[in-house]
C-alpha cells in the first residue's frame, strides 16, 4: 500500500490545558511505520474569539510536525469536525486521525492506526480509549466500565465507531459524499451517524487494539448524574439511527415510542428490583439498569422532539 499524506486533527472548545496536554503528546509521538511520510497536525478552535490561537501558534514554532490552526466560530462539534475535514483535504492529505481535546495519545497510536489500515485496507480503524479518572473519583465509578469503550481483537471487524480515536480515509468520505451531520452540533452522535452511513455504504470498520489514547475524565463527569444524562442522549441516537432505517415508514416513530416504553419499564423494574435486594451496598450494580431506563427516556423525548444537547455545556479544561 502506497504512502500516506495523514492529517491528525482535533477540534477544541476552551480547553487550554487539555490542548496543551495533547499537543504536548502529539509532539512525542513516534512514527516507525513507512505509511505516514507527510503527516500534518491540524487544531480546529470553535470558540468564537479564537482562544486557542496564541497557544497553537506558540506550540507550533518548535512542533516536530507541520501544526495547523483554524478557527470555527459557528459553535457546535459538526462545524468544527468538517472544518477539520475541508482542511486535510486543502492539504492533500488521504487520512483523517481524529482524537478529543481531553484526550493524549499513546507514544505508538498513530503508527499503530496506519499499520492495521495496511494490513486490512479498511475505510475506518478505530483505536482503544482508557479513561484516567480524578483523585476523588467514587470506587464503583472508577470499577464499573461505564466509561469504558468497548474492546475487540485486534483487527477484528466491527459494526460501530467514534471520533475520539479514528482513522478514516478522506477519499472514501468524498466518494459516498458524506460529511457530520450539522442537525447534531450541540447534540453529538454525529459520528455514530456517519459511520452508520459508511456500513450501509459497504465499507469495512476493523478495530486497532494497540491504538490507545486516554481520557482524562474531569470531575464534571466522573458522577452518576452526567452519566444518566448521556445514557438519555445515547437513547436520543438510537432513536434517529431507526428512523433512518432503509424500511423507515410513517411508524417508525410511534415504534420508538414503544420501544421507549419498554425500556423504561425494564430499566425501572430491574432497578427496583436491585435496590431491593442488594440495598446501598453494590452500588455499581444497582445503577447497572438505570442506564436502560435513560435509554428509553431518551427514545420516547427523541420521538417527541427532545434531544439533550451535550456539547452545550464545557466539561475540564
Amino acid at each position: 500500500m502506497s504512502a500516506l499524506r495523514v492529517a491528525l486533527c482535533a477540534a477544541t472548545y476552551r480547553r487550554p490545558q487539555g490542548l496543551r496536554r495533547l499537543l504536548n503528546a502529539v509532539a512525542a509521538l513516534e512514527m516507525r511505520t513507512e505509511q505516514a511520510r507527510r503527516f500534518d497536525v491540524v487544531i480546529v478552535d470553535n470558540s468564537a474569539e479564537g482562544q486557542a490561537r496564541p497557544l497553537v501558534e506558540e506550540a507550533a514554532a518548535a512542533f516536530p510536525w507541520p501544526l495547523h490552526y483554524v478557527s470555527e466560530p459557528r459553535r457546535g462539534i459538526t462545524f468544527a469536525r468538517n472544518a477539520a475535514l475541508m482542511r486535510a483535504a486543502e492539504l492533500g492529505a488521504d487520512a483523517v486521525a481524529f482524537i478529543d481535546d481531553d484526550e493524549f495519545p499513546d507514544p505508538g497510536w498513530l503508527d499503530a492506526l496506519l499499520n492495521r489500515r495496511s494490513v486490512s485496507g479498511a475505510a475506518v480503524v478505530l483505536g482503544a480509549v482508557q479513561p484516567l479518572f480524578p483523585p476523588g473519583t467514587p470506587g464503583w465509578i472508577v470499577s464499573s466500565g461505564f466509561f469504558e469503550t468497548h474492546r475487540f481483537a485486534d483487527g477484528a471487524t466491527i459494526s460501530d465507531a467514534h471520533t475520539a480515536n479514528v482513522l478514516i480515509d478522506l477519499h472514501v468520505l468524498r466518494r459516498h459524499g458524506l460529511s457530520f451531520d450539522h442537525r447534531f452540533a450541540l447534540r453529538g452522535g454525529e459520528d455514530t451517524l456517519l459511520f452508520r452511513d459508511l456500513l450501509n455504504a459497504g465499507e469495512r470498520m476493523v478495530y486497532a487494539a494497540d491504538a490507545v489514547v486516554y481520557e482524562a475524565v474531569p470531575e464534571s463527569r466522573a458522577r452518576l448524574g452526567w452519566l444518566m444524562r448521556r445514557w438519555y442522549r445515547t437513547g436520543n441516537v438510537e432513536a434517529e439511527l431507526f428512523l433512518r432505517g432503509h424500511e423507515a415508514s410513517r411508524w417508525r416513530p410511534a415504534v420508538n415510542g414503544l420501544r421507549g416504553l419498554l425500556r423504561v419499564a425494564a430499566g425501572s423494574g430491574l432497578f427496583a428490583a436491585n435496590l431491593l435486594v442488594l440495598g446501598l451496598g453494590e452500588r455499581r450494580r444497582i445503577v447497572r439498569p438505570l442506564y436502560t431506563l435513560c435509554r428509553g427516556c431518551g427514545l420516547i423525548a427523541s420521538t417527541l422532539g427532545h434531544d439533550h444537547l451535550e456539547y452545550r455545556d464545557v466539561h475540564g479544561a
